[in-house]
């Protein structure tokens, strides 16, 4: 035997020794098991290692081109001390999990992400994950209920928080602005009622807050203290108008859409002048009158509604928005000729002036009854 061979049968027990090491403490394994019942997942193979992805393929599935919505991967961290690895994420999107929110999560410490987008899953969010470290939290499309629970409020690590497009009902808990760190507030496509609670204007980190589709009472919210918000939607929310001046303070805002306001007084176009980065601006049905201000700082615009308004004059200054794709202006007072590059628009572009009160000699004869 040469001299090399003892060496190399020695790295290869120590490689294997290490591999071995990179396992999971057995209550975690425990708490997998538990949470895969929970859930209604059942092709979790509990003889693999869940933290080595090159032999777990129950545990970890590559995303598929065609299957963009299809999601299955469980994450490990195995940098701690001998080799010992924590859970640290699990993400199980469009697996039609028909089960509910395992209480069992709580079981794994070192958790920092549950996504579990487009599922079946019901119930509600169970109180045992108020004492994890959770700092992303997202049940998309699911079959939950009840009132959004107000504990909550104490999982302070949250910078995301999407409970879009469920069924839970009653009020936004004022616990949710003891969340200092959180960044993304998704609570669209729901039952919620009542007013905003004014605690929400604690949570000075916000970046994205999507309340569209609900049914709220009271004024719209004052934007004051979200001045890093990005995105803003609040279509169909149930809140009344007008839009406050206050608005003008998000000067980072990159998509903006409300509309379908309820009640309150008419409004002009809103200060919008520092708002340069722009790309989506929706203000439909916010009972705003007077001119469209000039636009034109808005270099990146790709998508205009300001349908369902009482706009008046011509659109002569909307021509500089070069990057607009889309643009809806139905339903205002819109008046003068019709110009030239509205008319010309190729397949690329899509325009909408029906219903208003353009000069008839300038519009296609194809398009007079809705002018």
């Amino acid at each position: 035997m040469s001299t090399a061979t003892p060496y190399l049968f020695l790295l290869i027990i120590i490689g294997s020794s290490f591999l071995e090491a990179q396992k999971l403490p057995q209550d975690e394994i425990v708490a997998l098991e538990e949470i895969g019942r929970q859930l209604g997942k059942k092709d979790w193979d509990m003889k693999q290692n869940p933290c080595d992805m090159n032999n777990s393929k129950s545990w970890w599935t590559p995303k598929r081109d065609n299957m963009p919505l299809y999601n299955n991967t469980l994450t490990c961290n195995c940098n701690f001390t001998h080799g010992v690895c924590h859970v640290e994420s699990i993400v199980l999107k469009g697996q039609d999990l028909q089960g509910v929110l395992p209480p069992s999560l709580a079981k794994l410490p070192f958790l920092k992400t549950i996504d579990l987008t487009r599922n079946y899953l019901s119930g509600t969010i169970p109180p045992e994950w108020a004492s994890t470290k959770l700092e992303y939290l997202s049940v998309v499309v699911n079959r939950l209920s009840g009132p959004i629970p107000k504990f909550l409020g104490n999982m302070t690590a949250l910078a995301y928080l999407n409970l879009e497009n469920n069924m839970f009902n009653g009020t936004v808990p004022p616990e949710l602005g003891k969340l200092a760190n959180l960044q993304n507030l998704i609570l669209g496509a729901n039952n919620l009622t009542g007013e905003l609670p004014k605690e929400l204007n604690a949570l000075t980190n916000l970046t994205e807050l999507r309340l569209s589709s609900n049914m709220f009472t009271g004024k719209l919210p004052n934007f004051q203290s979200w001045k890093s918000l990005q995105q803003l939607e609040l279509q169909g929310s149930g809140f009344e108008g007008p839009i406050p001046s206050s608005i003008s303070v998000l000067t980072d805002m990159v998509e903006l859409r409300i509309s379908d306001l309820n009640g309150g007084g008419a409004s002009r176009f809103p200060a919008l002048n520092s708002m340069t980065g722009m790309k989506k601006l929706m203000l439909k049905g916010c009972n705003i009158f007077g001119r469209i201000p000039d636009l034109t700082h808005m270099t990146n615009l790709q998508y205009l509604d300001l349908s369902f308004n009482n706009i008046e004059g011509g659109i002569d200054g909307l021509q500089r928005l070069e990057n607009v794709q889309f643009m809806y202006l139905t339903n205002n007072s819109l008046s003068g000729p019709i110009p030239q590059w509205a008319l010309n628009t190729d397949s690329r572009h899509d325009i909408d002036l029906s219903y208003n009160n353009f000069e008839e000699s300038s519009v296609p004869s194809t398009c007079r009854e809705t002018l």
